[in-house]
């Protein structure tokens, strides 16, 4: 009997089994495909047509409006196109805008071996001919002055007694409008007359008085802007306010004569204290920068 107990135990466990542990599925298999699946009717593929498309028209860039000042009836234009008109209280002809890009360059090609830097831009930003020539230093523009002179003396654009040259400190005053002011030297006078600016006494500057730095939004451009781009004062002189700063003939302060002065700040000022008609700045006479140019004024008289 113990026999047939022991078999009919055998016999259970070989009939049902060990079930085995389910199977992982595989990473990234393919899905099973039915056999004999049915392959989609066969079509030729329609033509594409592509859509009309109109060219776009080229956009003017926003900082380059066309513009072009009046020349006044009564100014005396030179031989590369430098308009100059009288301004009372002094005994000079100051040009209406400053130096341009193509007034230099004729400069530079007439005489070997003129300082490049004024074709590279350390901001990174380009010129056209109209826009007043930047890093050029106190001494260039002097050599420049003194070219311009023998050139047309040469040529009978100006008579003996007349000669080009950067405006004094008390001239550029004047040609801004302001009063009188006190103190003897530059540096004194700095900032003498508050709340007087070249556009007038309001804060900010009004849109489209000047080009001053993007932040004030008083007009469309980045950097510098082409020569005669905004009203003019009363005098007929266009960018005392702005733009770029102008050297002048005197020394900041007298004494050290470490400084020329600079006047009518530029396209990268935004600070009310420098953007006033009494302020001064200066820079060693070497010195060159994207924020520098000059404006030339004329010696005796309206020309031959």
């Amino acid at each position: 009997m113990k026999h047939v107990i022991l078999l009919i135990v055998a016999v259970a466990l070989v009939g049902c089994g060990k079930k085995a542990p389910p199977a992982e599925p595989e990473a990234n298999t393919k899905p099973k495909v039915m056999a004999n699946k049915p392959e989609p009717p066969k079509t030729e593929p329609q033509k594409q047509v592509p859509p009309k498309v109109e060219p776009k028209k080229p956009e003017s860039p926003k900082t380059e409006p066309k513009t072009e000042a009046k020349i006044p009836a009564n100014a005396f234009v030179n031989t590369l196109g430098m308009p100059f008109v009288p301004v009372p209280g002094t005994e000079v002809a100051f040009c209406i805008w400053e130096t341009r890009v193509k007034d230099y360059a004729a400069y530079a090609a007439a005489n070997a071996g003129v300082d490049g830097s004024w074709k590279d831009f350390g901001f990174g930003f380009q010129q056209e001919d109209t826009h007043p020539v930047v890093k050029v230093s106190w001494k260039d523009a002097q050599a420049f002055c003194a070219w311009l002179t023998k050139k047309e003396m040469a040529e009978g654009k100006i008579k003996a007694g007349q000669k080009y040259r950067l405006p004094t400190d008390a001239e550029w005053s004047v040609a801004v409008g302001l009063g009188r002011e006190t103190g003897s030297t530059p540096a004194e006078k700095s900032r003498g007359i508050e709340g007087v600016y070249p556009w007038g006494k309001e804060w900010p500057p009004p849109v489209g008085s000047e080009n001053y730095y993007k932040s004030l939004k008083a007009d469309k451009f980045d950097y510098t802007s082409p020569a005669g781009s905004f009203a003019a004062n009363k005098l007929g002189l266009h960018d005392l306010g702005g733009n770029v700063w102008e050297w002048c003939e005197d020394w900041y302060d007298p004494a050290a004569k470490a400084h020329r002065v600079v006047r009518g700040a530029s396209w990268g000022n935004i600070d009310p204290g420098s953007l006033l008609s009494s302020y001064r700045n200066g820079y060693a006479p070497g010195r060159r920068y994207d924020l520098i140019g000059f404006r030339c004024v004329l010696v005796g008289g309206s020309g031959g």
